[in-house]
């Protein structure tokens, strides 16, 4: 096996859980979730993203929250379907005049997390998504166990996974 392969076989393996449970956690849908680890590894694999070995581990995880992000915009933007062609004509414009592009859509997720979320799981939120920490970082910065960084990233993206999959609905 070529040293390229080998290593890509290597990072399949010891990322694809940690992936593929974080897209469960955002889309609830186990058959969405391992589609969107399958299209990361594939433009991985393309050559599409490339990864620094130092960030890897989050920055997988950010192109998973990225890519969760859109489905979940994609689901919003055409929740409803009409039954006839002028519901249709209508629904399309309608689609066009008022489709929530992916900046507000992570604009209302900001707003959520700053707003909803406690302090303390809003900031983990923070440094593990954006500042693309370990938990180990987090834990040590503030003074928590990992575990507990563990329960608050969990809760903050259950209680984000719940409300935006209601607005689906």
């Amino acid at each position: 096996m070529q040293d390229r392969e080998k290593q890509f076989k290597e990072l399949f393996l010891s990322e694809y859980g940690r992936m593929y449970k974080a897209a469960c956690i955002l889309l609830g849908d186990e058959d969405e979730a391992k589609d969107v680890v399958q299209d990361v590894f594939a433009k991985l694999w393309a050559g599409t993203i490339t990864l620094r070995e130092e960030t890897q581990r989050a920055f997988l995880l950010t192109c998973v929250r990225n890519r969760c992000l859109n489905i979940i915009a994609h689901h919003q933007a055409f929740r409803t379907v009409p039954t006839d062609d002028k519901a249709i004509g209508t629904e399309m414009a309608d689609a066009k005049a008022s489709r929530t592009t992916d900046e507000e859509l992570v604009e209302t997720i900001n707003r959520y997390v700053d707003e909803k979320l406690t302090p303390q799981t809003s900031r983990i939120i923070r440094m593990h998504f954006d500042e693309e920490r370990s938990y180990k970082e987090i834990s040590s910065d503030l003074g928590v166990s990992q575990s507990a960084v563990n329960k608050h990233i969990v809760q903050g993206l259950r209680k984000l996974r719940s409300t935006f999959k209601n607005r689906e609905a």
